[in-house]
């Protein structure tokens, strides 16, 4: 048996920033475990990196998928256009029916979101792989079993400690037996994947390494956060680094190869694509991320959250809004970024157009 090796871009870069995350936030977890269940409350320097530095600047770097490049933007220019718009206008009418109804739609497509981020990461993994269709359906059935689970447990055991945005966003509790139907058919497709993986090993005499660690990684991540421990620190730890990293990975993955295939390529008609993607301008692209996110908070903290304005200075002088009527319509407008994200990243990564631009420059196909 040989180990199917289908990199992306680059084996080592691959490994510490899309496949280890899961795996290393969990060691991270289990290693001080005592310390961190201690807290009640989510320390500012850890706010800062898992939230400011990750989770939220994840969202951003789509901006080089998408509105940063031409090309890309021209393609989907309809898409990119009114998607924003789009997003605003349902987050006001969601907001000025409750509030609450509004996070709680925000919470499950996130969720949603998440679930075909890995999807999308099993996909691109597998798509040297040889494989049948029932293959494929099988791949899908224990990602989204590996997910749902936990989420199910989540809704059987109701209220946890921990939130997706906001206390109460997951507002619909389950009887308990719905989480042993799901624990059955998480078993159930367990045995049916591995029975699988045995017989492709035999048919075809590889096994797909980087396929198999993230769903490994997925699950376990996931089982750990939710599952497991009943801890917010710990559910932040494992959803933000599982999610944010290896996606920002992924933008800078496609950005090293543009810049190689297309070293014309400009930001809005000036600035260099090129100069956030050379060998040692991942500082600077990163920085540029940390800088939206950054802003985006220091307004929601100004005039929604009022958490953390002492890393806010610029925005300290701002009220507070408490006005229902304006809340209504800025909240929404505060989310068109992460809204945007969600909904921009089920279609820009699709991989059934061969003509697409991005996969002729992810795989290097004519």
């Amino acid at each position: 048996m040989k180990l199917l090796n289908n990199w992306l871009y680059d084996k080592k870069f691959e490994l510490v920033t899309i496949i280890s995350p899961p795996f290393l936030s969990v060691f991270f977890v289990f290693l001080f475990q005592g310390k961190i269940l201690e807290i009640n409350e989510l320390p500012i320097a850890s706010w800062i990196f898992f939230i400011l530095f990750i989770d939220v600047s994840h969202v951003y770097s789509t901006l080089f998928r998408t509105y940063f490049h031409k090309i890309e933007f021209q393609e989907n220019k309809t898409l990119l256009i009114i998607t924003p718009f789009v997003v605003w206008i349902l987050g006001i009418l969601l907001y000025s029916i409750h509030s609450m109804l509004f996070w709680s739609i925000l919470a499950y497509v996130a969720v949603f979101h998440f679930v075909r981020q890995q999807y999308g990461f099993i996909r691109l993994y597998s798509a040297k792989e040889v494989h049948s269709k029932y293959s494929q359906i099988i791949d899908s059935l224990i990602l989204y079993i590996s997910v749902l689970y936990p989420i199910i447990f989540w809704h059987t055991h109701i209220p946890r400690k921990f939130n997706w945005f906001i206390n109460g966003d997951f507002i619909l509790g389950l009887p308990w037996f719905y989480e042993e139907i799901f624990l059955y058919l998480y078993i159930l497709f367990g045995i049916l994947y591995c029975t699988k993986e045995i017989y492709h090993i035999q048919k075809y005499g590889y096994w797909n390494l980087p396929k198999n660690l993230l769903l490994s990684g997925t699950a376990l991540s996931w089982y750990i956060g939710i599952v497991h421990f009943n801890n917010d620190f710990i559910f932040t730890i494992t959803n933000v680094v599982t999610h944010g990293i290896p996606y920002m990975a992924l933008i800078w993955i496609f950005g090293k190869k543009e810049v190689k295939k297309n070293t014309e390529l400009k930001i809005i008609g000036q600035l260099d694509y090129k100069i956030f993607f050379k060998k040692y301008s991942i500082i600077i692209f990163l920085a540029i991320l940390i800088l939206f996110s950054y802003c985006e908070e220091g307004l929601w903290d100004a005039f929604v959250w009022r958490e953390h304005l002492e890393i806010f200075p610029l925005f300290q002088n701002f009220e507070k809004i408490s006005s229902n009527s304006i809340l209504s319509v800025l909240v929404p407008f505060l989310t068109i970024p992460q809204a945007t994200h969600y909904v921009l990243d089920g279609f820009i990564w699709k991989l059934r157009n061969d003509n697409s631009y991005w996969k002729t420059t992810i795989f290097g196909l004519k």
